[in-house]
């Protein structure tokens, strides 16, 4: 018996379009799916007979670039006439559930079973191929793989497009510092999508072993790359997504507008640590007028960190061996922190120099 069809409007963001994986997965069971997104390989192994894309245009950049770059992946036309809905969330909808995730945000106010909701994303041999290409132009062989594990680090950045950036980003100070435990323990590649004016990172800027700053890496390469890492280090955002739906460990340094909890559904299916400040934010805004320090206590961080390492990736965090400046050069005009790291955190046990 032929499904129904179904007109979904998707979401914008990266992130939001793979917590859409979920959904989709059980609406599909019982509709034939028109989906508008600007993510078409996000949903690589579901397009079919139940599920087809069609391009949504906004004025986003970098939904833009991708839906240009993968403009053959769309079919151009829905049927006529048919039923539509459309996927959202809100703040208030996120903190009604008894999980104050996104991901069951977004299965109560689409209808979809939030225990049964699985964004898995599944990486085929051809991104795999992708990724080991950019890894061998950035210096990461075999034989640095043998001694150093890979760690992917998000920048904290801004951007013009959304407010609520500035908002969600951690405490800088407090991401640069936690990083530094981990530091020595990685190569350390730096991935983001700067573009002058739009957006732009804010605080100290990483030293990384390498950086990938300017979206030179594809979806299906950020994805690939994502998978073969051993860890993926960030503020909250779509990398908080990415990570566990190809089953990375993930920790996650929260900032304001939304606080702690709200994609630890990542935890259902890869390691994943979530810090959340002192004070956490809950106001789901990018309007918010509530000054948040964003302050970390630092030293039950380190410790979860700690512990977090331990338990999955084999070993105990260490002092930064040398100055934790060092690490870190200033961001561009405008978006500097002076001194970069002004004051210098030391945890009992493990030590740091600033």
């Amino acid at each position: 018996m032929a499904k129904t069809p179904l007109y979904i409007e998707g979401m914008h963001g990266l992130g939001d379009n793979i917590h859409q994986r979920a959904v989709l997965r059980q609406i599909m069971q019982t509709r034939e799916v028109w989906l508008e997104t600007s993510w078409p390989s996000v949903y690589h192994d579901l397009v079919g007979p139940d599920l087809h894309l069609l391009r949504r245009r906004v004025n986003l950049r970098t939904q833009t670039k991708n839906a240009q770059h993968e403009d053959a992946l769309f079919e151009r036309a829905a049927p006529a006439g048919i039923e539509r809905m459309r996927v959202m969330y809100h703040g208030a909808n996120v903190m009604a559930t008894e999980s104050k995730t996104v991901l069951e945000g977004m299965c109560t106010a689409t209808g979809t079973s939030y225990a049964d909701a699985d964004y898995r994303l599944p990486i085929p041999c051809e991104w795999i191929q992708k990724a080991e290409a950019i890894f061998s132009k950035i210096g990461y062989t075999p034989d640095v793989a043998a001694t150093k594990p890979l760690c992917v680090y998000r920048p904290l950045v801004a951007r013009t497009e959304w407010r609520g950036s500035m908002a969600r980003n951690a405490n800088e100070i407090a991401y640069a510092h936690l990083f530094a435990y981990l530091r020595n323990h990685f190569f350390v590649l730096s991935v983001a999508d700067l573009h002058p004016g739009a957006e732009w990172i804010v605080g100290p800027s990483l030293k990384a072993d390498a950086e990938l700053h300017h979206g030179e890496l594809d979806f299906q390469t950020l994805a690939a790359v994502f998978r073969e890492a051993d860890l993926v280090f960030t503020s909250s955002g779509f990398a908080a997504i990415l990570a566990p739906a190809v089953e990375t460990p993930c920790i996650s340094i929260v900032g304001g507008y939304e606080d702690g909890r709200a994609h630890d559904s990542g935890a259902r299916f890869a390691p994943f640590l979530s810090i959340e400040p002192v004070t956490p934010c809950r106001c789901w805004t990018s309007a918010c007028r509530q000054m948040c320090t964003k302050e970390i206590d630092m030293i039950p961080a380190v410790d979860e960190i700690n512990a977090f390492t331990r338990e999955y990736l084999g070993f105990e965090v260490l002092p930064m061996l040398g100055i934790v400046s060092d690490m870190y050069e200033r961001a561009g005009p405008g978006h500097t922190i002076n001194p970069p790291l002004a004051q210098p955190f030391r945890h009992p046990l493990y030590g740091l120099k600033a």
